[in-house]
């Protein structure tokens, strides 16, 4: 029989010799072996079992994206990916596509309400051109002049011309085709532009126009500056056509840490606040019987200005009056 021997010195004088067989080697190494080999195999099957687990429950999810995805394209936009709390790949791709179809929604939406706007507004100048025409005719027939009926006409034209104008142009911003013009547009001289522009203009209208431009300088936002110009345009004069006689407007900028606020204020009737997310659509009118002139579609095409921009475009009751805020970035 084999022997493993082990020897040393004890005490420094006696000598301790210990011997093992190999037999009992052999044993103990068989039973790791078999050890490593059960712990193997349940490491295995742990792990098939769980790989299973959470690839049937990936499945599921990506099961329930899926299917979202062909309701949506069947056309119920108003289905979203369900969300399991989880912060992992999955849930955040989920957050971002239930986000681009809120925006699709969003956006079939305005076209809807375009559509119906559309033919809603166009239908009255269209009925009343029916009838100018028919009168022109009926007055020619009877050898009468038609002037009256004329001019009546050429202003409904340049009306409906307008309101598709108006479209176009927001149509044209909403697509970002003006974003590669960018350039720095310096504040200050775009206020005192707005100033000169409409400060006898707002006095002819018997009101009161004032502009306050930063006090620090130059300040520079990134923009186009035409579209700037028009979209401040457009509020100044909206609240000289809807103010009343002696009102106060008042088109200022300043800078609060990284933000520039250009702010048109005026303290006429104002908006009510139910109605500020409202008038940014188009042709919405809190005039239900639209009878005023315009197209219904000036703030809407501020906020396409805004949003080309970036800005955050907020209203606010000024008390009184209405105050419109347009916050770049610097």
């Amino acid at each position: 029989m084999r022997y493993r021997l082990y020897s040393g010195t004890v005490h420094g004088k006696l000598r301790l010799v210990v011997g093992m067989k190999f037999q009992q080697l052999g044993y103990l190494g068989r039973l790791v072996q078999t050890n490593f080999e059960w712990a193997f195999f349940a490491t295995m099957l742990f792990a098939i079992i769980g790989g299973s687990l959470i690839a049937q429950r990936m499945q599921r999810r990506f099961d329930a994206v899926r299917k979202t995805m062909d309701q949506v394209a069947q056309g119920e936009l108003t289905m979203r990916v369900p969300l399991t709390g989880h912060n992992d790949d999955i849930e955040r791709l989920s957050g971002d596509l239930n986000s681009a179809l809120d925006r699709l929604a969003a956006s079939v939406e305005a076209m809807q309400q375009v559509s119906s706007d559309i033919a809603h507004d166009l239908k009255t100048p269209l009925g009343r051109l029916q009838m100018s025409v028919a009168e022109a005719i009926r007055k020619q027939a009877d050898s009468l002049s038609v002037s009256e009926e004329l001019e009546s006409v050429a202003l409904e034209v340049d009306q409906i011309n307008r309101t598709f104008d108006a479209l176009l142009r927001i149509a044209q911003i909403e697509g970002g085709a003006r974003k590669a013009s960018f350039k720095p547009v310096d504040v200050t001289e775009m206020i005192t532009t707005l100033d000169e522009i409409y400060r006898e203009v707002a006095r002819e209208a018997g009101h009161t126009f004032s502009v306050a431009a930063p006090p620090d300088g130059t300040i520079n936002i990134l923009g186009d500056r035409e579209l700037l110009i028009q979209m401040f345009a457009n509020l100044i004069e909206n609240s000289i056509t809807h103010c009343p006689h002696g009102s106060t407007i008042r088109c200022s900028a300043a800078v609060y840490s990284d933000a520039v606020w250009i702010t048109v204020t005026d303290n006429g009737p104002g908006i009510p606040e139910s109605e500020h997310a409202h008038v940014l659509r188009r042709f919405y009118r809190l005039e239900k019987s639209r009878t005023s002139s315009g197209t219904g579609l000036g703030l809407s095409l501020v906020k396409a200005v805004a949003d080309l921009h970036g800005a955050q475009l907020r209203l606010d009751a000024a008390h009184p009056g209405l105050m419109v805020t347009v916050i770049f970035a610097r």
